[in-house]
């Protein structure tokens, strides 16, 4: 048992040692933790704001402002940790970090779980805030379903999360993953309903957003949050792109 536990307590040094050295990276250029928990505070203050500015439900839909962007914010924090990712990634495999990891005992994979590692910590910072500060300062009545809920922040991180994996995976090299990363940014940005929502708007439009991968995220935690069961099609729709986001991420993903 004592070989046993110190064999365990071996192979989980080096993970751990990697967590450190990743983590003073990530606060050395904190793309993560600025866009991914600075930004999302930030929104959360300006749609309050607007919130108590313009009283009374948006449409028909007997919601807030703020009850419609909450949803959004939370996305918006998981893309705008996504699009940090290839930029970190691509980085490391241009100065070689990578292909010297992979000479080591310790297995390049472990590395790039740590980064998602705290990639996770910086979204359940953005949830805690976007969640307590919208309800103890600006006083939404939220009746989170949990099932629900954890059902969809896990769908969401999984499809957005995995979209910036495939980026990473892509990108020939930093600058042109800072490029892309930046395209995408605004583009998931416009169809998570940062500028519109799609309860206001008809048509094509209104579908393409909310089956994208992150106007579909937003519905599901829109409903999450009041307590209701997201649709099925949204989820169908969120597993699908985890699918396929996930598989050809791993077949052109390279360490060097």
């Amino acid at each position: 048992m004592s070989a046993l536990g110190a064999a365990g307590r071996r192979s989980r040094r080096p993970f751990a040692e990697l967590l450190v050295i990743e983590g003073k990276l990530a606060l050395r250029e904190p793309y993560g933790l600025f866009g991914g928990v600075a930004f999302p505070a930030v929104l959360l203050g300006v749609f309050g704001f607007i919130s108590r500015m313009v009283p009374g439900n948006v449409g028909n839909t007997g919601l807030t402002v703020l009850d419609l962007y909450i949803p959004t914010i939370i996305v918006i924090a998981f893309i705008s940790i996504a699009v940090s990712l290839p930029n970190t990634l691509v980085r490391d495999r241009e100065i070689g970090w990578l292909r010297r990891v992979s000479t080591t005992p310790v297995h390049p994979w472990r590395l790039l779980a740590v980064q998602l590692v705290l990639d996770l910590v910086f979204a359940v910072l953005a949830i805690a805030i976007v969640l307590i500060g919208s309800v103890t300062i600006f006083g939404a009545h939220l009746e989170v379903g949990i099932p629900y809920f954890v059902l969809a922040i896990l769908l969401s991180i999984a499809e957005i999360f995995s979209l910036g994996l495939l980026v990473a995976a892509l990108a020939p090299s930093q600058t042109f993953a800072s490029a892309a990363a930046g395209v995408l940014f605004f583009v998931l940005l416009f169809l998570s309903g940062l500028w519109v929502q799609p309860v206001q708007i008809s048509g094509p439009l209104q579908a393409i957003m909310y089956y994208s991968p992150t106007g579909a995220a937003s519905r599901a935690l829109l409903d999450a949050v009041f307590n209701q069961a997201p649709p099925l099609g949204t989820i169908l729709a969120m597993v699908g792109y985890t699918a396929v986001f996930t598989a050809a991420a791993i077949r052109f993903f390279r360490w060097e």
